[in-house]
């Protein structure tokens, strides 16, 4: 057979989707809440690569086995990272095509609200929404406004949508890094994803047919961590390894290698400590002049001034500071430029 092992992308074959019964427990029982008008809406988060893809498809594969009445219910996974969900009308009608629900090519946000409300009054079926990849949102703030973030809190608010997020950092700081005070994220349940239990990494390990033994297994364990991306790179590299016949101690390490080789290209090399300290340093020394200049603005009741303002004065504040200390100036003559607060 070809190696079982895959790691590319997202799966999309039910049968090769491995685990994440708890997780699944807790979504398909949120969802059974929105049939008694009582949505609960998911938040999965967790690190590149940990399997959030996957899971949100794997969603609209089985989702009709696993609820009561599937027929009350439409799912649509949508990939943000996709070109045509760049924009906020190419979004909204990437979801209403996958929802089967109007013909609108780039359908406003009045329009899409509207479909989707009738979508359920009329005919009783909630549409689900599974956004992954949602950073996308938060970057693109100018296309998605707040008052897109407020529409759809009114929909998720009034269980007419039940939504399904997939991120690496909690909606809550996505949104506040984006620059948007929308409070979208309050009507959430967040839903970590973890590293596989090592029930779940032995059931992924098993579908070899060319069996790991308690050793290997342990070995791959200890190597990946049942992180399940790199877990199914090391078993895949193991089960080509064992094409060679039995392992000896060149073989781990030559697999050991390629396996870190594997990390660096998809994680980038780890920085040594001086290079990570020295990262450290610069991001607070550069952070120094803004708040030191936002302090003097807040000081003088000019809080609507720009960022860059902010940074111009605390660099100017900074370099006279150390000119100062060194001697160089003179504070006297500066000293009746002090500006005295304003009341």
């Amino acid at each position: 057979m070809p190696n079982p092992f895959f790691y590319g992308g997202r799966i999309t074959n039910p049968a090769q989707f491995v685990g994440r019964e708890a997780e699944l427990r807790r979504i398909f029982t949120a969802l059974e809440s929105a049939s008694r008008g009582e949505a609960q809406h998911i938040s999965l988060v967790g690190p590149r690569r940990i399997g959030k893809s996957s899971l949100l498809y794997h969603l609209t594969q089985v989702y009709q086995t696993r609820l009561k009445e599937p027929d009350k219910y439409r799912l649509a996974c949508i990939d943000l990272d996709s070109p045509h969900a760049h924009t906020l009308p190419g979004l909204l009608g990437l979801i209403l095509q996958a929802l089967d629900l109007s013909d609108f090519k780039r359908p406003t946000l009045e329009q899409f609200q509207s479909e989707l409300e009738k979508l359920q009054t009329r005919k009783g079926v909630i549409p689900v929404l599974c956004l992954d990849e949602f950073e996308h949102l938060a970057k693109r703030k100018t296309e998605f406004t707040e008052a897109v973030f407020a529409s759809w809190r009114s929909l998720g608010s009034s269980s007419q949508v039940v939504f399904i997020t997939a991120s690496a950092m909690p909606l809550n700081e996505l949104l506040r890094f984006g620059d948007l005070t929308s409070n979208f994220h309050n009507i959430f349940t967040l839903l970590p994803l973890r590293e596989f239990k090592d029930s779940e990494a032995h059931e992924l390990l098993l579908r070899s047919d060319r069996p790991f033994g308690p050793v290997e297994t342990d070995e791959l364990l200890q190597l990946t961590g049942a992180h399940p991306a790199k877990l199914q790179i090391a078993a895949s590299l193991l089960y080509e390894e064992k094409t060679n016949g039995p392992l000896n101690a060149r073989t781990w390490k030559r697999l050991k290698d390629e396996y870190k080789l594997q990390m660096d290209h998809i994680y980038g090399k780890k920085p040594s400590f001086w290079r990570q300290a020295g990262g450290l340093c610069w991001r607070i020394a550069s952070a120094v002049p803004r708040i030191l200049g936002r302090f003097v603005l807040d000081l003088l009741k000019n809080k609507d001034a720009s960022e860059e303002t902010a940074i111009v004065l605390g660099m100017v504040l900074l370099i006279l500071f150390i000119l100062i200390c060194l001697g160089i100036v003179n504070p006297e003559p500066w000293l009746k430029f002090v500006p005295t607060p304003k009341p």
